[in-house]
């Protein structure tokens, strides 16, 4: 579905005539529709880790706390616990808070083995300083939602024919609550009904892992080789 067909859907279900236009509409319905399109869309994705805005992101270290290639462009959140150096096989502790960061600083970092991580003033920055060249992967959620015509990621609706990687049927349900709300009508059943809807998609969103009774992790290489770097027996 498109941001026109997603409009025009909407609108059968408030009683509002269906526009044959909504980005150039002079309509103050449709414009206002319009609005509230771009609203639903940043709401939605930022309510869940959605697997079709998940994408991993690879960088190169420099010898240096700051990481000027750490962060992609499209980023809206990372995804904790995903970070590894690939070159020395280690898992990449953090986001740490910020006390953390400042004890580190004030200790000898010589038997520092794991790098560690955080963000400061939109920047990345990592301790103890690592070696160049080294190869960190990790996984983000991207702040683009919507697809342009030509297929570019885009982080709102800008024309009729833009699509979503979110659920049409949620876009469809959000807006019209919060057109009814906008009115000052009634729009509590209507928003119960969205919240449902939302919940039963993020549950089948991706898949689910099993469920262990023990605590063990179903995905584990195995328990006798190390994280890496170490020698052998």
């Amino acid at each position: 579905m498109t941001l026109l067909t997603i409009i025009q859907r909407t609108c059968d279900l408030i009683g509002v005539a269906r526009p044959a236009t909504v980005v150039t509409s002079t309509d103050q319905t449709v414009r206002q529709l319009y609005a509230l399109a771009n609203e639903e869309g940043d709401a939605l994705a930022s309510s869940f880790n959605w697997q079709a805005l998940r994408s991993q992101y690879t960088f190169s270290t420099e010898a240096s706390a700051v990481q000027s290639s750490a962060l992609p462009a499209d980023l809206d959140r990372l995804i904790s616990n995903s970070f590894f150096n690939r070159t020395t096989r280690r898992t990449v502790i953090g986001p740490i808070t910020p006390q953390q960061w400042q004890a580190i600083q004030a200790q000898p970092q010589l038997n520092r083995v794991f790098l560690a991580f955080v963000e400061r003033s939109g920047q990345f920055l990592v301790t103890p300083t690592p070696q160049t060249g080294q190869t960190i992967a990790y996984e983000y959620i991207s702040k683009n939602w919507a697809i342009s015509p030509t297929g570019t990621p885009q982080d709102q609706f800008t024309a009729d024919a833009d699509t979503t990687y979110l659920s049409e049927r949620l876009m469809i349900l959000g807006l019209r609550w919060r057109y009814l709300s906008s009115r000052g009508l009634p729009y509590a059943e209507e928003m119960r009904t969205y919240g449902l809807q939302v919940e039963q998609v993020q549950a089948r969103d991706g898949g689910n892992s099993e469920l262990s009774t023990t605590g063990d992790d179903a995905y584990i290489l195995s328990p006798n080789i190390p994280e890496g770097g170490f020698p052998g027996p």
